[in-house]
């Protein structure tokens, strides 16, 4: 497939979607707003952003599937009581499983998770494992509990876990999955009993002309006994390592599952074996009836030599097919020209039967034009919607005129009604249609000439302006703009100006024929009763560098203007500006607001503040002893940089603390690797040391 989507339920409510295979697609499973569905059984792989997503979906189950080399593998975004048991996630590349915080109520337990990273949000109530209970589980143990942690490089905890009486589960819980408030109580473990199979394999060549021999290698781990191969066009072996002959040419996709006594893995790789042609072949074809009247159904043999695997035919009508031996409709009368093209992987050739089709038909005429009606000088497009392919054309525009053009112009130069007739005709016969008072020409009417008057002219806010229409040409409707954000669609209207200002006034007037425009600049003229007082406020008012602050204008009295300063050498005359400070000091704000009455000034001293923004810790540390015998008590000090605000430790053989400088007591002997993550408001960072602590037997 090679879609946005493999599989997209939108709005679905108790659906079962079960042993599919989605691979090439954008997003492979995708349930959006979905409720009480089951998926099981389904593989999702090499999908290029999901490969399995659940998002704003409740009350599904998903049991059973595959996400495996895709770039996310399983994605759960706003979805709550949900149930996730017994799935395989692996070999994903940005991540395996993200589970957002707005997932509340999920259940995950029985499931593989074999990927480098793992992002689990908090949310409200999710559950990282069920009740022990006896029963085969996804790794081959003897009970279900938890889930399987593992990573690409072994580092994984169910990897690491301690699992001294071998039931599968490990001694101690993974506490804080990924540094989230979750915990699984009961992770499982590999015992060493047998591992299930987890297939692999290789074949050689990939590529080749038919016959093609392809030797294939088996590379699966976990000790296989038994092996199942489809090699993508209809054949099958059960050899550990086969050698098998493409006979034909294409693109095959190849599968393996292997087995033992334990389980089952599967390993499919999509169009794995191209198989070409030795040489490309020759195209040739017939078509019976080649001639009769409309409606004519032909169908089409395909005989070209040369073992093509795909075939494009074009009818000559304007269709298309695919097919090898198709059957076309011809539903117009005409002489059609037929192409075959033939291919495979070793070229394509093409042959061309030119007028290979007659079919016939006396026309039935139609017609139409544009426009219908219109003042004069009126011009009109005629087309011919004639049927049944007509080879002449006879018109009658109904003011004396005629044409033979198939899509004839005319221009009508008097008012008028006009009848307009068309003869359409073929060897068939003829035909006509006849469109009484077709074509409606009037006398034009003239665009009118804007203007107009006010009074009075000037006078203090509140002023109450009486606007006239004087303009010429029977306009039919008015558009006024007074100048203050205010319009008018009255003839003549009365306007209230409510703050001072000098006021440019518009009208724009129209009808049938076009619209006129008159503008006066600066027209009207307020006066304000009284100067403002300047007054301000501004959000947020203190913060890290840089800073983005909104200033809004408070100032009583009619201001017409605005002039700001903002500490830091900038200024603006926007009534309510934003402004962002760059660097770190106290900033005093200034706004000095004005109308005719007079000017007013407002200054807050030091009223921004900024301070520079608090940088990420770098986290390091040293352990004392670093090395000694059984039980080996070592205290470790953090030396991070960067203050940090919260510590996380992972001592290597599955335990962890948060505490800043903790001690820990190592009791079985190893190598062990520690990890310390730090972090602070301003981000996260992690320091490793491969093989720290080295404790010995005593």
């Amino acid at each position: 497939m090679n879609n946005s989507f493999g599989a997209y339920l939108l709005s679905s409510k108790g659906n079962t979607i079960s042993k599919n295979i989605v691979s090439n697609s954008e997003r492979g499973i995708y349930l959006n707003i979905s409720e009480s569905n089951t998926l099981s059984g389904n593989i999702a792989t090499n999908n290029r952003e999901y490969g399995i997503i659940l998002a704003s979906s409740i009350g599904n189950s998903l049991s059973g599937n595959t996400a495996s080399n895709n770039e996310r593998g399983l994605y759960l975004g706003s979805s709550d009581c949900n149930t996730i048991l017994s799935n395989i996630i692996q070999n994903n590349n940005i991540f395996g499983l993200f589970v957002c915080g707005k997932c509340d109520k999920i259940r995950f337990f029985n499931n593989y998770f074999n990927d480098t990273n793992i992002t689990i949000k908090n949310g409200i109530g999710n559950a990282y494992n069920t009740t022990k209970t006896a029963g085969t589980n996804i790794v081959g143990g003897s009970y279900i509990g938890g889930n399987y942690w593992a990573k690409p490089d072994g580092t994984g905890f169910s990897q690491t876990a301690v699992d001294k009486d071998e039931d599968g589960i490990s001694d101690s819980a993974y506490v804080r999955i990924t540094g989230s408030i979750y915990s699984d109580f009961l992770p499982l473990v590999i015992t060493s009993k047998p591992p299930i199979p987890v297939a692999n394999f290789w074949g050689s060549p990939k590529s080749g002309d038919a016959p093609l021999n392809v030797s294939f290698t088996d590379i699966s781990t976990g000790e296989p006994t038994a092996w199942s191969w489809s090699f993508g066009d209809g054949t099958y072996s059960a050899q550990q390592n086969p050698v098998y002959t493409y006979s034909a040419a294409g693109i095959h996709t190849v599968a393996l599952t292997v087995s033992n006594a334990d389980g089952t893995g599967s390993m499919t790789k999509p169009n794995y074996i191209n198989v070409t042609a030795s040489q490309k072949p020759v195209a040739n074809f017939w078509g019976s009836p080649k001639s009769g009247n409309v409606s004519l159904n032909v169908t089409f043999t395909d005989n070209t030599t040369g073992e093509p695997t795909a075939w494009d035919w074009s009818f000559g009508d304007g269709t298309y097919s695919t097919q090898q031996n198709p059957v076309h409709t011809y539903s117009a009368a005409g002489n059609y020209t037929v192409t075959l093209t033939s291919s495979n992987t070793a070229g394509a050739s093409t042959q061309t039967k030119t007028n290979y089709i007659n079919v016939t038909q006396k026309p039935i005429a139609d017609f139409w034009g544009t426009p219908k009606s219109g003042e004069e000088p009126l011009n009109v497009t005629f087309t011919d919607n004639t049927t049944g392919e007509p080879t002449a054309w006879d018109w009658s525009f109904g003011d004396g005129t005629s044409s033979t053009q198939q899509n004839p112009k005319h221009t009508y130069p008097a008012a008028g009604n006009y009848t307009v007739t068309l003869t359409s005709s073929n060897t068939a016969g003829a035909s006509t249609q006849t469109k009484t008072n077709y074509i409606n020409v009037v006398t034009a009417l003239q665009k009118p000439v804007a203007n107009f008057w006010g009074s009075p002219k000037s006078g203090n806010v509140s002023l109450n302006v009486t606007f006239t229409d004087i303009s010429k040409g029977s306009p039919t409707a008015w558009n006024w703009s007074f100048g203050d954000g205010t319009y008018s669609a009255q003839q003549n209207p009365v306007h209230t100006y409510s703050a001072a200002g000098i006021r440019t006034v518009a009208l724009t007037v129209s009808n049938a024929a076009g619209v006129g425009s008159m503008t006066k600049p600066n027209y009207i003229n307020v006066t304000a009763s009284q100067k403002p007082v300047a007054n301000f406020w501004g959000t947020p008012t203190s913060g890290n560098a840089p800073l983005n602050v909104t200033f809004t204008d408070n100032t009583t009295g009619e201001p017409t203007a605005w002039d700001w300063s903002f500490g830091d050498g900038a200024y603006s005359t926007v009534k309510n500006p934003s402004h962002t400070y760059s660097a770190a000091g106290n900033y005093t704000v200034k706004l000095t607001a004005s109308n005719t009455a007079g000017v007013s000034t407002q200054t807050k001293t030091n009223y921004i503040n900024l301070v520079t923004a608090l940088q990420k810790p770098v986290a390091n540390f040293w352990g004392s002893p670093k090395s000694g015998n059984t039980p080996l008590i070592v205290a470790f000090t953090d030396i991070s940089t960067g203050t940090p605000a919260a510590w996380n430790w992972s001592f290597g053989d599955g335990t962890s603390s948060t505490v800043k400088s903790p001690k820990h007591t190592y009791s079985v002997a190893g190598n062990y690797t520690v990890k310390l993550t730090v972090s602070n408001t301003a981000g996260i960072e992690m320091m490793t040391k491969n093989s720290y602590i080295k404790v010995g037997k005593s």
